[in-house]
C-alpha cells in the first residue's frame, strides 16, 4: 500500500512530466509580422517641477496617449456611431495584458517610473487608444558654470523596452504645451523659465544587443534660471554683506578702544554669515566639480571679509604699537582702497567666469 508520501512525489513528477510535454507559450505576437506596426503618439505634458542641481534630475508628470490598429481585435459595430469599447484603471490593466501592446520605459532617470492605466478603448475596426499617465525623475544637461545665469536642457527618453524598429515604429501627433511659452511656463514650476521645447524620434542601441535598435521619444525643454531670483538671493545678500564690511571699516578704534572688539567680532561675524548663507542656499546651488560664478561670488565676498578683518586687526596693533596718527593714516588708506578692491575683485570673477 502506497505511502500518503510516495503518493505526493508521484503527483509532483506527473505534474513536472506534463509540463514539460506542454508547449512553451510565447509572449503575444504583434500586429503585423511583416512590418513595423505605427504608434501614433500624443504627449500632454501635466507637471514639471523639482530641478535638483545637487543630483541632476528633475520631476515630470505627463499623459501619454499611444494609438495603433491591430486587425486582431476588430469586431461588428453596434451602429450607433461605431462607439468603442472602453476599459477603465485596473480593468484596462488587466485586459491590457491579454492583447498586444508596446512597452515603454523613461531612459535615463534616477529612481522608478510609475505608469497608471487610466483608459483603454478598442474600436470596432480595431484601432486602440491606451492612456497612461507615468510621473518619472529623468536627467538633466546643461554647463552651470555661469549659475545662476545659463541654460539647462530637461530631456526625456520614452524607449521601447523589448520591441526593436524593425516590430514597432513611432509617430509623433501631438505635444501639448508646446507653441505656448506661457502654458509651458504654467506647467514649469519653480525658478526657471522655459524657452524651448521640441520633441523627435530615434532610435537607441543596448550593450546586450548590439546588432539591433529600439525606437525612442526625444523630448527637449530648454530652461533659463531666473534673473530675479539670483538677484534677491546672491547679489542682494552679498551686496548687503560688502556694505556692512565697508561700513564697519569706519568705526574709529582710536577714539574709543571699546570699538575694536564690534569691529573685528562684526567681521567675524559676516563671514561666518556668508558662509551660512551659502550652505542655506545649497539645495538651490549647483553641486559640481567645477566652479560656478556663484562659487566666485561667496568666496569672493569671504576673501574680501577675510582682508577687512586682517586690516582691523593691523589697525589695532599699530595703535597699540606705535600710537593713533599712524593707526589712523593706515585706517583712512583702507577706507579708500577696501570699496574699490572689492568691485574689482567681484567684477574680474564676474567677467572671467563669462568671458
Amino acid at each position: 500500500m502506497a505511502t500518503p508520501r510516495g503518493l505526493m512525489q508521484f503527483f509532483f513528477g506527473l505534474f513536472l512530466f506534463l509540463g514539460a510535454l506542454a508547449p512553451a507559450r510565447a509572449d503575444i505576437a504583434p500586429p503585423d509580422l511583416r512590418e513595423p506596426t505605427l504608434i501614433h503618439t500624443y504627449l500632454h505634458l501635466e507637471d514639471i517641477n523639482d530641478i535638483q542641481l545637487g543630483t541632476g534630475t528633475y520631476d515630470i508628470t505627463a499623459l501619454l496617449v499611444q494609438r495603433w490598429k491591430d486587425p486582431r481585435l476588430a469586431y461588428a459595430g453596434s451602429g450607433r456611431g461605431q462607439a468603442p469599447q472602453v476599459w477603465m484603471g485596473k480593468r484596462a490593466e488587466k485586459y491590457l495584458d491579454t492583447i498586444w501592446h508596446p512597452i515603454l520605459d523613461v531612459t535615463g532617470e534616477k529612481g522608478l517610473t510609475a505608469s497608471d492605466v487610466h483608459s483603454l478603448a478598442i474600436y470596432p475596426d480595431g484601432t486602440v487608444v491606451l492612456r497612461q499617465k507615468f510621473t518619472g525623475s529623468p536627467r538633466f544637461t546643461g554647463e552651470l558654470t555661469n549659475f545662476p545665469f545659463g541654460h539647462l536642457s530637461l530631456r526625456l527618453n520614452i524607449t521601447s523596452v523589448a520591441m526593436g524598429d524593425s516590430q514597432v515604429r513611432f509617430k509623433l501627433e501631438h505635444l501639448s504645451p508646446s507653441e505656448d511659452m506661457q502654458q509651458l511656463d504654467d506647467v514649469l514650476h519653480g525658478n526657471w523659465y522655459p524657452r524651448r521645447i521640441e520633441w523627435n524620434t530615434s532610435s537607441a542601441v543596448r550593450p546586450d544587443t548590439p546588432g539591433q535598435r529600439f525606437p525612442q521619444i526625444d523630448l527637449q525643454i530648454v530652461v533659463e534660471h531666473d534673473f530675479v531670483d539670483g538677484l534677491h538671493k546672491i547679489f542682494l545678500p552679498l551686496t548687503v554683506i560688502a556694505l556692512a564690511s565697508w561700513g564697519l571699516l569706519w568705526l574709529n578704534i582710536v577714539s574709543q578702544s571699546s570699538y575694536a572688539s564690534p569691529r573685528i567680532g562684526g567681521m567675524v561675524t559676516l563671514i561666518l554669515t556668508t558662509i551660512a548663507l551659502k550652505f542655506v542656499l545649497n539645495r538651490d546651488l549647483p553641486v559640481v566639480h567645477y566652479l560656478t560664478l556663484s562659487d566666485v561670488l561667496f568666496n569672493g565676498t569671504i576673501v574680501m571679509l577675510s582682508l577687512a578683518l586682517l586690516s582691523s586687526c593691523v589697525v589695532a596693533a599699530l595703535y597699540t604699537e606705535y600710537g593713533a596718527q599712524r593707526a589712523l593714516r593706515f585706517n583712512v588708506s583702507v577706507r579708500r582702497v577696501y570699496p574699490l578692491l572689492y568691485l574689482m575683485v567681484m567684477l574680474l570673477g564676474y567677467f572671467v567666469m563669462l568671458g
